[in-house]
């Protein structure tokens, strides 16, 4: 048995633990940002479970990421940008109808008029000042995190 070879595998063992730890922990965070993003909790999950996915696959193929918080986020929006893409095409596909005419339940409530308003409003925010938003207000990162996180590549 080659002793370098054990070293190198349990190191490789340890760095999987750690980085499945940090995906543990930082699911709460990665779903509200996802479902703020989407507008769907039920969506978001699955935009989460992708984003796992895709975190796993790459961190097999560039095991040292610097900061594997803003990596992971970066992920999450990417996966979320492709989710509203992908739902936005099938909108289109499914209806000939101008989505502006399409009733919202909501305002059949008069106590979530508000509420509908400030969400309607937000959505038609960019995409990356509801990101920021997002990251600050709901998950209370800083402006200087968030900048961070925005100039990380994957």
């Amino acid at each position: 048995m080659d002793p370098t070879a054990d070293a190198t595998a349990a190191g490789l063992l340890t760095g999987l633990a750690a980085f499945e730890e940090s995906l543990f922990l930082l699911r709460p965070k990665l779903h509200r940002y996802c479902a703020r993003m989407i507008g769907s909790a039920i969506e978001a999950e699955d935009v989460v479970q992708e984003t796992f996915v895709n975190a796993i696959e790459a961190s097999r193929r560039h095991p040292d990421v610097g900061n594997s918080e803003a990596w992971l986020f970066r992920i999450a929006h990417n996966m979320a940008l492709d989710h509203l893409r992908q739902r936005a095409r099938q909108q289109k596909l499914a209806s000939d109808q101008d989505p502006a005419m399409i009733s919202d339940p909501t305002d059949e409530v008069y106590r979530r008029q508000a509420a509908a308003a400030g969400l309607r409003a937000f959505m038609r925010l960019s995409v990356a000042q509801r990101s920021s938003v997002i990251l600050m207000d709901v998950l209370g990162y800083t402006l200087v995190e968030i900048g961070d996180m925005g100039s990380t590549r994957e």
